[in-house]
C-alpha cells in the first residue's frame, strides 16, 4: 500500500509535517480545561474591572462571557496560532478544518459558538419566559450539550464532535511520537457520521426541545413550587433587588433520622447595601407578616448577596440572617 501523498496530510508548519491520526481523548479533555480555566481567568479580570457595570447587566453579562469566548477560541484554534490554543499546543494537539489546514477566523468563531453555548447559557431563570424561549434553551443547553458530550466519547473514528463537524474540523495529533512520525499517517477519511449516532443525535435534539417546551406548565402545575415564586416576586419588588430566589432546604442533623426543613431566601442586589444584616432583617420582616403560612414553624433564612455571573468567571458575596416566626424578630447574623 503505497503512502499518502504530502497533500493529504495536514500542514500546520511546512517543515514539520503533522501526524492526521486523532487526538487522544484525554488530551483533548485536558487541553479544554486548561482553556477554559485561563478564558474564566480572562472574564473574572474583566468582571472585576468593571465591576459596578456587570453587576448591573445581570443576566446579560452572559453575553460578555460569550464575546470573549468566542474571540478567545476563535483566535486561539485558527490559522493566526496554526489551530493551536493555549491548552492544545500545551499537550501537542491542532484543529485543522476539511482541508488539513488550520481553519480561518470565522470558521474557528463558528465551531467555538457551538461549544461554548451549552456553558454561557446554563443556570438561567426560566420560569417566567415562554415556551419558545424555553424550547430554544433546552435545545442550547441540554440537547446540543448532550450531543457534544455523546460524540466526542462515541464517535471513536475521528472523534469529532457537534462543533468540529459543523465547519468539518478534526482535532488531531501535532507532535507524533518519533516512531509514529518515521512512517506517515494516513489522512482522516472525510467519512460521514454514522446513521447510530445521527439517531441519538436527533433523539436528544427533540426531546429536550420537548421538555423545553413543556418546562413553564410543569412549574405551573406545581403547587409547591407556585408558592416559593409568590415570595420571589414579593422580594424582587424591592427597588435594591435586582433577582431573588426562594426555596426550601432540608437538612439532616447528626444522630437524628429525620431532616430539618429551612426556607431559604437569597436577594441579589444591585449595589453592596451598608448595612446588609439590616436588609436581611427588612425583607424577613416583609416575609413573615406577608407570608406567615409558607415559613410556618420553619427556621427562616435571608442572605443578601451581590454577584456577577458571565458563564465562564462568576464572583459571588453574601451576608445574612437566621430566624424563625417565634423568634423574630431577634436573629442570628450569619457569614458567607
Amino acid at each position: 500500500m503505497s503512502a499518502p501523498a504530502p497533500s493529504d496530510l495536514p500542514l500546520l508548519d511546512p517543515a514539520q509535517p503533522a501526524s492526521a491520526r486523532p487526538a487522544p481523548l484525554w488530551r483533548r479533555l485536558i487541553a479544554f480545561t486548561l482553556d477554559t480555566t485561563l478564558l474564566g481567568a480572562i472574564g473574572y479580570g474583566v468582571g472585576m474591572l468593571l465591576f459596578d457595570w456587570v453587576v448591573g447587566l445581570g443576566l446579560a453579562a452572559r453575553l460578555i462571557g460569550l464575546v470573549l469566548a468566542l474571540g478567545y477560541f476563535g483566535l486561539a484554534d485558527s490559522r493566526l496560532t496554526g489551530g493551536r490554543s493555549f491548552g492544545k499546543r500545551l499537550l501537542g494537539l491542532a484543529v485543522v478544518g476539511p482541508d488539513g489546514a488550520p481553519l480561518s477566523i470565522g470558521a474557528a468563531t463558528l465551531r467555538a459558538l457551538v461549544l461554548m453555548a451549552p456553558v454561557i447559557l446554563n443556570d438561567f431563570d426560566l420560569d417566567e419566559m415562554s415556551p419558545l424561549i424555553t424550547g430554544l434553551w433546552s435545545f442550547l443547553v441540554i440537547g446540543v450539550g448532550l450531543s457534544l458530550l455523546y460524540l466526542v466519547l462515541f464517535n471513536r473514528p475521528t472523534r469529532q464532535s457537534l462543533h468540529d463537524l459543523v465547519v468539518g474540523a478534526r482535532v488531531i495529533d501535532a507532535n507524533p511520537a518519533p516512531a509514529a512520525a518515521s512512517t506517515p499517517a494516513p489522512a482522516l477519511p472525510g467519512r460521514p457520521l454514522r446513521l447510530v449516532h445521527r439517531i441519538v443525535v436527533g433523539v436528544l435534539c427533540a426531546v429536550s426541545i420537548g421538555y423545553g417546551l413543556v418546562l413553564p406548565s410543569l412549574v405551573e402545575s406545581s403547587v409547591r413550587l407556585s408558592e416559593l415564586l409568590v415570595v420571589r416576586n414579593a422580594v424582587r419588588e424591592n427597588p435594591a433587588v435586582r433577582d431573588a430566589t426562594v426555596a426550601r432546604r432540608w437538612q439532616k442533623t447528626t444522630g437524628r433520622d429525620e431532616a430539618s426543613e429551612s426556607i431559604v431566601i437569597t436577594a441579589v442586589v444591585r449595589q453592596w447595601p451598608a448595612d446588609p444584616e439590616a436588609a436581611a432583617r427588612d425583607i424577613a420582616g416583609m416575609v413573615l407578616k406577608q407570608y406567615p403560612q409558607l415559613v410556618g414553624e420553619r427556621p427562616l433564612i435571608v442572605k443578601v448577596a451581590i454577584e456577577f455571573n458571565l458563564g465562564i468567571a462568576n464572583y459571588s458575596k453574601s451576608q445574612g440572617i437566621e430566624t424563625s416566626a417565634a423568634t423574630w424578630p431577634k436573629a442570628e447574623p450569619l457569614r458567607s
